[in-house]
């Protein structure tokens, strides 16, 4: 018997699919707005793939596709908003794409304040998940209260692994970036306290990400379906644990290059778990 009758869900079928295509699209928009504003910073740090620029997409064209991306976004939250009847969700949206743009203007300038607000807004995705979903669940607490705390620890958990790895992944860009972000006169984490202090801190994450694991794995018996989900999420343990072994003996640009793509397989991992997790408990 499923934890959740997908046919009840709020996010079901096309909603469903509707919902990841927005998130992309607010997160491609943050993409293209922080290229715009780091171009003096990504001169130095990494020159070789600068999008925004003269030899490539001009400043002009990265703000009209920036728009694009955002109304497009907006109209598909609209929609969704309007179907699931809960209006007042819109909110949510300026408000994401407000809090990216503040991001790249000004916030990732300073000590952890840009690194808390980007890692919150990945926290917030299965957040909005959650609380749309919210009467969906309630209803599974009422029916079979195993599989309701089934339910909450899976949206604790990969919301406290959003929290975390992005929170690693940031700190370490700010270490890989530091030549081209002092230049700009910015005064991230590894420049307001040095790269080894910074290294302890995304070690620090690292270590809370690995122990958050205890979320997902803890509270379940392995029955034949959550053995599946509990093999999947042994990898990224063992995964988040080579990487941080890795980031402690990190010493130059290069290998912190090296764990950022690491860190973006594991949240690939992650997110091909947790969209799964219907189909497989």
């Amino acid at each position: 018997m499923p934890l959740m009758n997908r046919d009840s869900m709020e996010l079901s079928g096309s909603l469903w699919w509707l919902f990841i295509l927005d998130t992309i699209l607010i997160a491609a928009g943050g993409y293209v707005i922080n290229d715009i504003f780091d171009q003096q910073a990504d001169l130095e740090n990494k020159p070789e793939n600068q999008f925004i620029g003269k030899n490539h997409l001009s400043v002009k064209m990265a703000w009209f596709y920036y728009f694009v991306l955002i109304a497009t976004g907006f109209i598909i939250a609209t929609y969704i908003a309007y179907e699931i009847e809960k209006p007042h969700l819109l909110l949510i949206y300026p408000a994401a794409c407000a809090l990216l743009f503040l991001y790249s203007y000004s916030f990732k300038k300073h000590a952890l304040i840009g690194n808390v607000v980007v890692a919150i807004f990945c926290a917030f995705v299965p957040g909005i998940i959650l609380y749309a979903e919210w009467e969906v669940i309630h209803n599974a607490e009422v029916l079979n209260k195993t599989e309701y705390e089934f339910l909450i620890n899976m949206f604790t958990a990969y919301i406290s692994f959003a929290f975390l790895s992005t929170m690693v992944r940031e700190i370490v860009k700010d270490i890989e970036d530091i030549a081209g972000d002092t230049s700009s006169g910015y005064r991230t984490l590894p420049i307001a306290l040095s790269k080894k202090g910074a290294k302890y801190f995304a070690i620090f994450f690292g270590v809370l990400l690995i122990l958050s694991y205890a979320f997902w794995i803890l509270p379940y018996t392995a029955t034949d379906s959550i053995a599946i989900f509990l093999g999947l999420v042994s990898i990224m343990v063992v995964y988040s644990i080579f990487i941080v072994g890795r980031l402690s003996s990190a010493s130059v640009k290069d290998d912190y290059r090296l764990i950022s793509k690491q860190l973006k397989i594991l949240m690939v991992i992650s997110l091909f778990v947790f969209l799964c997790i219907p189909f497989l408990i």
